[in-house]
């Protein structure tokens, strides 16, 4: 279990300095662009952000109901071998 916490904090923690380092990056624009453009390149740290975020939120609820999944199959088990 405390394996487990230890490999999940260090994702949390790679995917955090993966998103610093690429946020932090200056994006590299052509001379000429339009109004339309560059309203999409200000909301490019947005998606990173959501993406992110989003990420995170279903990666932990996959974990948790595999966790909870395996947990009930287990306890069932039990009861099946107590009988």
């Amino acid at each position: 279990m405390k394996r487990t916490f230890t490999i999940t904090r260090m994702l949390i923690a790679s995917i955090g300095i993966c998103a610093c380092l690429l946020l932090t990056s200056p994006v590299v624009t052509s001379t000429k662009t339009t109004a339309v453009t560059t309203g999409s390149i200000k909301m490019v740290p947005f998606y990173w952000i959501v993406g992110i975020v989003g990420g995170s939120i279903a990666v932990t609820l996959t974990y948790v109901g595999w966790k909870k999944y395996k947990g009930e199959e287990k306890k069932k088990s039990d009861e099946d071998s107590d009988s």
